[in-house]
């Protein structure tokens, strides 16, 4: 057996709460600042090591496909180790790794420890986020995921720039790798001494080598494409060509290997089930491409195009981190204090980034950091409303089992909806400054007035200062020729700057319609097991829940009854104890005592639930007709009957074995919500054939107690450990054969009565 943490009631928040918050936002920060190393630091680092372009390129190929590997990895790990012992491991793997990188200068040895760094921050990430979600109950998450957000989001994005700018104007880049160190010593520390959340036992999953070898594959190859498409042309190049095969068919077969694995791969499908995390998935793509494509645009147009230095360029986003932190906390305030739903923030959040990108589509060669600072500020303003939101509606009704598996799956969405929507900046500036170049230099001729003004005036000031004149002239022609590319790619920027602007107009009413279809899809949902368990639901109600996202959301308590209902149809080769049950549902005992009052109630109402389902073809049909009415109902009845004795009832009796020997009161009230609705349903059909005179029922309980058990043959035979027949033919023409003879017998009783 395994430990991960668990949220309990015995854990004092109070005393070591804001150390161990502390010590996980610091051990994010120690990401932030490897994984922006590279942005400010290229130059630098290629004139230390020696490197080609293309060599270099692995440094950042490596760390990011190794920290999407780690995300993907992470939940695994968290099921072999506490959380708290992983984080800790991580930063400081983190910390050597960069420590080490601080003091060589040996290329291959700097890739290598590049990906060490790269899968010791997915993987810290992920567990750290984690331990929050699970040490600290949900009404608190608002401000505690907001504090997190400051050390992987707020950082990478406004201050790591800021700091790496100046350490590598004022010392050098290995003094960015040096920074680490210190911050991860403190956030080892911090997290030594904090007390973590209480540890539960769950069930230890083999590693799934397969599946990791695959994704593996098609994360190097995808990054490595989606790194260097635009350097070499996208697919005019055949290495490009290739890796994107491969790694398409690598990410195909690792989906459909996942499949197969079903509970025993690193792809948890569960996930899935919850449409507010489905949603959130897919704007993670878009959120990553807005938050990395923005992030890398900026710096990139003040550095190329207004010659700022390192310093200047990392200081320009710094403002914006104020603003983004004060996003957060008005979020946070506005969801936590208020009750504000998450998703009313969203559209603040992209309607601000758009104006900010939009404002900055119209910067020129002239512009300044205080022509700049108002939409970036407003672009700070933005993404602290949109992705403290995405995150909440993502995790919040996740449970503990499949939350880390979910963190991980978000996170890769944003890296590489990131990677792409850089990858696409780029390409187009590339693109832009050739074919804006060929524009503008079409309309620079030597025949028009303007150009040979300017050429004659520029000449004229160069031989004035002692340059000869034919020297002079052609240093004029190169003058204007710089003067074109420079607004050539002034106007590339700009149309960059208005792409992004452009994303949120074009995602905005596809992300909308895909929410709509998920809140149709959740509400047929929610009027299906109306339908199903309404008329018969006499346990005590649940615990009433928050109303954020209520019209779109299913009711939590059905969703939990259907999951353990899934996790009880395997009567054979599966623990049968209520802690495997849960443990197959992907719920906890903490998820269901926040939906019911107790434990107890949701074995009631998973009663009450499949006697609901059985009893349906009798409620639909409650008074046939003519025998063959009342055959063709009791043939469905029994069909869905045979089925439910074959599958989950199974599974259901067995637990009912233990705990209704411990709980009497249990069992009685199991009776009364289950076995006993289904009698009374099939007495009061039975009772209205005999008064229409279909049938001869002397008895109808005798006549119903008798037909369950013509029923119940799969059900005795699984639990006294027999194969049970769940052959779906065989099955549909045994339960025809009893009906028949059950219904012959009744018929051939009345016409003698006659």
């Amino acid at each position: 057996m395994n430990m991960i943490a668990d949220a309990t009631p015995g854990y004092d928040r109070r005393a070591a709460g804001s150390i161990l918050v502390a010590g996980i936002v610091l051990a994010t920060l120690t990401e932030a600042i490897a994984s922006t190393v590279l942005s400010l630091g290229r130059n630098d680092i290629i004139g230390d090591t020696h490197a080609t372009p293309d060599e270099f390129a692995w440094l950042d190929i490596g760390y990011t496909a190794t920290k999407l590997i780690g995300f993907m990895a992470a939940s695994w790990l968290m099921t072999r180790t506490n959380p708290r012992s992983l984080i800790i491991g991580s930063t400081l793997v983190m910390g050597t790794a960069c420590g080490i990188a601080a003091i060589t200068y040996q290329l291959d040895l700097l890739i290598v420890l590049r990906m060490i760094q790269g899968f010791s921050g997915g993987t810290l990430l992920v567990a750290g986020q984690a331990i929050i979600f699970l040490a600290y109950p949900r009404s608190c998450q608002p401000i505690l995921q907001a504090l997190f957000a400051m050390g992987s989001v707020v950082a990478p994005a406004t201050i790591a720039p800021a700091l790496q700018g100046w350490l590598i104007d004022s010392q050098s880049w290995a003094w960015i790798f040096f920074g680490v160190v210190p911050v991860a010593l403190a956030a080892v520390g911090l997290l030594l001494i904090a007390d973590g959340p209480r540890p539960v036992t769950t069930a230890r999953l083999p590693f799934d080598w397969a599946g990791f070898l695959l994704i593996s594959v098609a994360f190097f190859c995808l990054t490595y494409v989606l790194n260097q498409g635009s350097r070499w042309r996208w697919f005019e190049e055949p290495r490009i060509v290739w890796l994107t095969v491969i790694g398409a068919a690598a990410l195909l077969a690792f989906l459909g290997q996942q499949v197969m694995a079903k509970s025993q791969g690193l792809l948890d499908f569960t996930l899935f089930r919850s449409s507010d995390f489905s949603f959130a998935f897919i704007v993670s793509f878009v959120a990553g491409a807005a938050l990395f494509g923005s992030a890398y645009l900026i710096p990139s147009f003040a550095v190329s195009v207004l010659a700022f230095t390192p310093t200047d360029a990392g200081q320009l986003l710094l403002p914006s981190g104020a603003l983004f932190v004060g996003a957060l906390l008005v979020a946070a305030f506005l969801m936590q204090v208020r009750g504000a739903p998450p998703i009313v923030t969203v559209p603040f959040g992209i309607l601000m980034i758009m104006a900010a990108m939009w404002l900055l589509s119209g910067s020129t060669s002239e512009s300044g950091a205080d022509d700049m600072m108002a939409a970036i500020l407003l672009r700070g303003f933005g993404l602290g409303f949109l992705f403290l939101s995405i995150t909440l509606i993502a995790f919040s009704e996740l449970n503990n089992r499949n939350r880390a598996s979910g963190i991980g799956l978000f996170n890769a969405g944003r890296q590489i909806g990131g990677l792409m929507g850089v990858a696409g900046l780029q390409t187009m500036i590339d693109h832009n400054v050739t074919s804006n170049a060929a524009v503008l230099g079409a309309s620079v001729t030597a025949g028009v007035p303007a150009v040979s003004e300017r050429l004659a005036t520029v000449s004229a000031m160069l031989a004035a200062r002692g340059m000869d004149g034919v020297a002079a002239g052609r240093a004029a022609m190169g003058l204007l020729g710089r003067t074109v590319t420079g607004q050539s790619t002034v106007i590339a920027f700009d149309t960059a700057f208005a792409a992004v602007a452009l994303l949120f107009v074009i995602a905005a009413p596809v992300l909308v319609a895909i929410k709509i279809a998920f809140a149709l899809h959740a509400k047929k949902r929610v009027a299906q097991l109306a339908r199903t368990e309404e008329p018969y639901m006499t346990h005590p109600a649940p615990k009433p829940s928050r109303q954020d996202n209520a019209v779109s959301r299913p009711d939590p308590r059905a969703e939990i009854v259907l999951a353990v209902s899934e996790a009880l149809a395997n009567p054979s080769g599966a623990p049968a104890d209520l802690d495997s049950i849960l443990d197959r549902s992907g719920y906890s005992k903490e998820d269901i005592l926040s939906a019911f009052e107790s434990v107890d109630d949701l074995i009631v109402a998973i009663a009450e639930h499949k006697a609901s389902l059985i009893s349906q073809p009798l409620v639909r049909r409650a008074r046939p007709g003519t025998v063959d009415d009342a055959c063709e109902t009791l043939i469905a009845f029994g069909r869905v009957a045979w089925k439910e004795y074959s599958t989950t009832l199974v599974g259901f009796i067995r637990i009912m074995m233990t705990e209704g020997a411990r709980n009497p009161a249990l069992k009685k009230r199991v009776h009364e919500a289950g076995q006993a609705i289904v009698t009374l349903k099939l007495r009061e059909f039975l009772s209205a054939a005999n008064e229409k005179g279909i049938l001869s029922i002397s008895d109808a309980q005798l006549y119903a107690e008798q037909l369950l058990g013509l029923l119940r043959e799969p059900l005795y035979q699984a639990l006294m450990l027999s194969p049970a027949m769940r052959q779906e033919g065989g099955a549909a023409d045994r339960v025809r054969a009893s009906i028949e003879r059950f219904i012959h017998g009744c018929a051939s009783a009345r016409s003698i009565t006659r």
